[in-house]
């Protein structure tokens, strides 16, 4: 019989496309290369009854057919090899699917002691109590969930959207099972909402409210309705209800169900808090002070930059599209799926600083902070609109650009291009509206995205990317003839051009002017020069091994070295670690090298990097194999940004070496 080591061996196997080795799933598990060796064997005896399925050779694993070996996988999963987190998300998901459980039929199905499952408990007690449920003794059935219909849907959407991220093959089967409904009427409906409301959602809008009325559905069918609901009067004043209503007969009639008044207003609930691909706002269209507010946003903004935004239409008609919903999510405590906060703090922190100023007037207005996240994406916004009013190329590309994500993620993807490249881009969208645009538009000569359309029988060129371009990502765009915008330009000779050939009254200002045109195509060799990466780099800064246990360690170790130097308090070690396990790969800037950081708060003294550089990689999150941890701290989120593109840069020569690179340190 396979162990269950022997099941997340395979699954993991299966998960790589590439072959693997003994060596590099000793590293992974942290366990003898005779034990996997054993583990594979047993694998073997059992797959390879007709055909050699999976072959080892040399310390290689060939996996010769891989729809054998996934419904062997399939066959033979149980939640039994569950990590910890698992457990628990699989615990949270049927308790508040059927809203009870049964602590001995739990700890049986999952062969876990009695101990284990308290500590569970305890945990998911804790998520629960965020949302105001919590858990009674029900005289011989086990544990009965109490708290607000509303409340429970909520963290049970979260909960499947959690599950899904996850990638288990038994979680997939669970949903399956558990969620079975034919979609079909539901996407009819939401088309039919999108309709009548003249707006695009979002692909992870799109997503969040099928899934929503999927719980919906099963659960008026088991007897749990809303019977309240928050903003009711609101709701019902706007549109978008009168849209949901009248759509709604189509889901009735589909499911055969009856939707009650709360179930409907609870739909257009979502609806509001989506992200969409257009400018309809019918829903505060009374509100006449908030444009007056989003021209004052815009004015105070406008103020701290020298490039004129003020009069920007599609920066206004974002904006008011945008801060509409945003403002309705804040006041219901309504969070975003997709935080795009770090990307934007390092990518434009000073945009981000204004933003969170200028934006006080409209917290006053509605009695609310605005988040992080939700600043990062009206950075966003400004950063597009002071692009757009900079002098423009000549000769570009029609770009179309496809993302899930919605407008945040997807400005972030074009600004990040239009920097680079000379393209002009035709419109941003979500992916299940590609086929209509293409249809709509014959000018698009490419379409960039970051997300898998293999399967979309498209005739366009379709270059797939990262959300945040890296230099995998530029060197493909490279490539594909997009043209790259004008070379950087030297300051120093700039400056002794324009002083040749007119006399200059206001030199400050024409530098700091000079230096907003043109952002990256400059190198300011006249500013006072900012720290570079020996500035932040001693003989002492790095540290050298043959091997270690876990990617946490390289954090702690690499951690340790700034902590030395007197950089950072223990807690940023930890930030590092919980970034990672956040954002995952993303900090993977050249290849097998990885630059951890974390929020700079109280624990950051001053900028500096330390390097832990290992003779046998170890993998991190998203299956990367690391050789070198490049950990730094910042002081101000800005001081190290020179230093840090510069040590970017080199780690990604062609010609770089980890020995040259510390003989020129010491």
């Amino acid at each position: 019989m396979i162990s269950s080591r022997g099941i997340l061996i395979l699954e993991k196997l299966l998960k790589d496309k590439e072959n693997q080795n003994l060596k590099d799933l000793v590293e992974y598990f942290d366990l003898g290369e005779r034990t996997i060796r054993y583990e594979i064997e047993k694998l073997m005896e059992e797959i390879n009854e007709v055909e050699n399925i999976i072959e080892i050779s040399r310390g290689n694993i060939t996996i010769n057919n891989r729809e054998v070996s996934k419904k062997f996988l399939e066959n033979n999963y149980s939640v039994k090899v569950f990590s910890s987190e698992e457990r628990e998300l699989y615990i949270l998901f049927k308790i508040l699917f059927f809203r009870i459980i049964n602590q001995s039929e739990v700890m049986e199905e999952m062969d876990i002691s009695r101990s284990t499952i308290k500590i569970h408990l305890k945990n998911i007690k804790n998520i629960l109590d965020k949302y105001h449920l919590t858990l009674e003794s029900c005289h011989k059935k086990g544990l009965k969930l109490v708290g607000e219909e509303e409340n429970i849907r909520s963290l049970l959407l979260k909960t499947i959207t959690s599950i899904k991220k996850q990638g288990n093959i038994f979680f997939k089967k669970i949903l399956d099972n558990y969620l079975a409904l034919d979609e079909d009427g539901i996407k009819i409906f939401i088309n039919y909402c999108q309709k009548l409301m003249e707006k695009i959602i979002s692909d992870e809008a799109y997503e969040i409210i099928k899934n929503y009325i999927i719980i919906m559905i099963l659960m008026i069918r088991n007897k749990n309705e809303i019977d309240k609901i928050k903003n009711e009067k609101f709701l019902e004043n706007t549109k978008e209800y009168e849209y949901v209503n009248r759509g709604g007969t189509l889901l009735e009639a589909h499911y055969e169900i009856n939707i009650s008044k709360m179930e409907f207003l609870k739909i257009t609930d979502y609806f509001l808090g989506s992200h969409t691909y257009n400018v309809s706002y019918s829903y505060y269209e009374n509100w006449v002070e908030m444009e007056i507010l989003v021209t004052k946003l815009i004015n105070e903004f406008n103020k701290r930059i020298e490039v004129d935004i003020s009069r920007d239409e599609i920066l206004i008609d974002g904006l008011l599209n945008h801060l509409k919903p945003t403002i309705y999510r804040i006041n219901n405590n309504i969070e975003l799926e997709n935080s795009i906060y770090e990307e934007v703090l390092e990518s434009y922190p000073h945009l981000y600083k204004i933003t969170s100023d200028v934006v006080k007037q409209l917290e006053d207005y509605i009695g609310n902070k605005f988040t992080e996240d939700e600043i990062a994406f009206l950075s966003i916004h400004f950063k597009a609109a002071i692009d757009r009013n900079k002098v423009k190329s000549k000769n570009k590309k029609n770009v179309l650009i496809v993302c899930g994500l919605g407008y945040g993620t997807s400005k972030l993807l074009s600004q990040k291009l239009r920097e680079i490249y000379s393209i002009e881009i035709v419109d941003i969208i979500p992916k299940h509206f590609l086929k209509k645009t293409l249809k709509e538009n014959e000018n698009i000569d490419c379409i960039i995205t970051s997300l898998d359309l293999s399967e979309e029988n498209i005739d366009r060129e379709i270059i797939r990317v990262h959300p945040i371009l890296i230099e995998e990502d530029i060197k493909k765009l490279d490539k594909s003839g997009i043209s790259r915008r004008n070379k950087k330009i030297l300051f120093s000779k700039l400056m002794d051009t324009i002083k040749k050939y007119s006399i200059i009254t206001e030199e400050e200002k024409l530098l700091e002017e000079l230096k907003d045109i043109l952002e990256i195509n400059l190198v300011d060799d006249i500013s006072p020069k900012k720290l570079t990466i020996f500035d932040m780099l001693d003989k002492n800064s790095i540290v050298r091994m043959e091997k270690i246990s876990s990617w946490e360690e390289g954090i702690k170790i690499a951690g340790n070295i700034l902590m030395e130097k007197g950089a950072i308090k223990e807690t940023y070690i930890d930030g590092m670690i919980e970034t990672i396990k956040k954002y995952g790969s993303y900090m993977v800037l050249a290849p097998g090298i990885v630059f951890p950081h974390a929020r700079t708060e109280e624990n950051v003294i001053k900028s500096s990097f330390g390097i832990l550089q290992l003779d046998e990689g170890v993998l991190f999150p998203g299956n990367k194999l690391i050789k070198t941890i490049v950990a730094f701290s910042s002081r101000d989120n800005k001081e190290h940004i020179e230093a840090f593109v510069e040590i970017v840069e080199i780690f990604n020569g062609q010609n770089f070496s980890m020995d040259n690179f510390i003989n020129k340190i010491q």
